[in-house]
């Protein structure tokens, strides 16, 4: 097994780059423009608030170009300087499936209340679906394409005139179906059954820990730069402000979050969060 490779951006803490669904949508429309641009093959992907992940195939200059272009657009979005990017090889088949689950599992990682598969902005959905329903609304007899929208609407939504995007789905929206680019095929025939992909999603095993060591390990964060991202987290997970108007149980749940996330020390997450730092080891 050749040219596979985890491609993600470290995690923001000060800022997030998808503010809003507007925002999702860009950054899904710039993934197949970034594919076509340099002939890689995404199987699986996931837009997170202040990351992204992909699982693709692709000789390795290539998937750099890939995700260097794409870290670009999204630099519209938000200030990302802080986002540095970590692109590592999978070696084989068992490894592609671990790997896989893990980019698919993202949401449930970062603390969200939703099954991976009906979290939009992934490809978890695309999997092992019934034929007539996309991942993204039903099938229409006669679908809009990017090759129906004027000059100007292309240039607006996907900043690229590449001529290969024309034959691309959209949805009512205007964001292209994650079914035009995503491999599909390759991963389901990569699991077989719909269930065993779902056994990797939820297998947790030591995945998480074994790719944030090589991408979080040399970040240090200090509690000024951490706050603003706790905030956040209370906002999005717990519709709350900060961790003080949290129960007992939420502000442990939120240090998981966070701890997860960051990779940062017991004693500091349990300084931000409130919470008692031996009790989140032993909980760990």
């Amino acid at each position: 097994m050749e040219n596979y490779w985890h491609i993600c951006t470290e995690g923001l803490v000060k800022n997030v780059i998808f503010k809003s669904r507007e925002d999702y949508i860009v950054g899904m429309n710039a993934i197949p423009v970034c594919t076509l641009l340099f002939n890689v093959t995404v199987l699986a992907f996931c837009l997170m608030s202040n990351h992204v992940h992909f699982i693709v195939h692709g000789d390795e200059a290539d998937c750099r170009k890939f995700i260097i272009n794409y870290r670009r657009k999204l630099g519209k979005l938000a200030d990302i300087k802080g986002a540095d990017v970590c692109m590592k090889i999978i070696d084989d088949a068992e490894y592609l499936k671990r790997a896989i689950g893990y980019v698919l599992r993202n949401p449930v990682s970062a603390g969200l209340k939703i099954l991976p598969i009906h979290y939009e902005w992934s490809s978890a959905s695309l999997y092992f679906r019934n034929p007539i329903q996309t991942a993204y609304g039903s099938v229409s007899d006669s679908p809009r394409t990017v090759g129906t929208l004027s000059y100007r609407e292309k240039r607006r939504l996907l900043h690229s005139q590449t001529k290969e995007l024309d034959r691309f789905t959209l949805t009512s929206e205007n964001m292209i179906n994650p079914e035009c680019y995503v491999d599909v095929r390759a991963v389901e025939e990569l699991f077989y059954s719909p269930a065993r992909l779902m056994y990797f999603i939820s297998s947790k095993e030591n995945m998480e820990v074994e790719l944030r060591s090589d991408i979080l390990h040399k970040a240090r964060y200090n509690d000024d730069e951490l706050l603003g991202s706790i905030h956040n987290i209370c906002h999005e997970v717990f519709r709350r402000q900060i961790p003080a108007e949290l129960s007992i149980e939420d502000r442990y749940r939120l240090a998981e979050i966070v701890r997860k996330r960051y990779g940062i020390p017991f004693k500091q997450v349990a300084r931000l969060t409130g919470t008692d730092p031996e009790i989140l080891r032993r909980t760990r």
